[in-house]
């Protein structure tokens, strides 16, 4: 049950390395805060409601969803993904408490910063979204060898990372190290699905779909991502989600899916 690409490969490594060499220069050079402001002032160009569409993409039930159609035909990907993210929540829910860092809002001037949806204060390094989004993309890129696919899954991790310093919420080192965090967490979950593969059994396969769906029917039952800006997106998902996972059933019951 190995990936198209292997987890040793060193290419895989090129993203998380990219990212821990951007936050240690962005640390190092004190440029941390300069970067900020300046990806932060694009929504002057755009307007806000772009960036909201983008940023809900790193919610974890919106990532969730988005896979929950994996379950019947790819199971190996789909149990990665729950160790993956099950390592993403450790490595995100531990370093913020004891990093404590402040957030933007808390430590710059209202008129310096555009801040869209919530102004979050608090807990700021790692980046849950960021994480979230490159545990997904790093899952997509050792699972498909398409190029086209890696291309787009890490341009949309990059964009989603950056949006989370566009509505005001991180700093550009909390985002560095969130790429880094959830890459290395899908690639230690991909290593850990190969190396155990009970989870792509039916039923443990059937309890992902459980928690997928759920994710997709909060979605649709208007869960707050903090975004309403982007409900209309959640909708979507959720709905795509459910549909594209009926239509896998139906192709399983039928024999159109082995």
């Amino acid at each position: 049950m190995n990936p198209p690409v292997a987890w040793r490969s060193p290419s895989v490594w090129a993203v998380p390395a990219a990212a821990l060499a951007a936050a240690l220069l962005l640390a190092l050079t004190g440029a941390n805060r300069a970067a900020f402001s300046a990806i932060n002032s694009w929504s002057h160009l755009t307007g806000p409601l772009p960036w909201a569409f983008v940023t809900v993409l790193g919610d974890t039930a919106v990532a969730l969803a988005l896979f929950t159609p994996f379950v019947l035909r790819r199971p190996a990907l789909v149990w990665a993904l729950a160790l993956g993210a099950l390592l993403a929540a450790a490595f995100v829910h531990g370093i913020k408490p004891l990093a404590d860092l402040p957030r933007p809002p808390s430590v710059m001037a209202a008129g310096a910063i555009t801040v869209i949806g919530p102004a979050y204060k608090a807990h700021s390094f790692p980046s849950g979204h960021t994480t979230t989004i490159f545990v997904a993309a790093a899952l997509l890129w050792l699972h498909f060898p398409s190029p086209w696919i890696r291309a787009a899954a890490l341009g949309t991790a990059v964009l989603v990372g950056l949006s989370r310093a566009v509505v005001g919420v991180h700093w550009p080192v909390d985002i560095a190290a969130g790429a880094a965090g959830g890459w290395c967490c899908a690639v230690a979950g991909t290593a850990l699905a190969c190396r155990f593969p009970a989870g792509t059994r039916a039923p443990v396969q059937a309890v992902l779909a459980l928690a997928g769906s759920g994710c997709a029917v909060a979605l649709l039952a208007g869960l707050k991502t903090g975004y309403p800006q982007a409900l209309q997106l959640q909708y979507a998902v959720g709905a795509a989600a459910l549909g594209a996972l009926a239509v896998a059933v139906v192709e399983r019951a039928t024999g159109g899916v082995r």
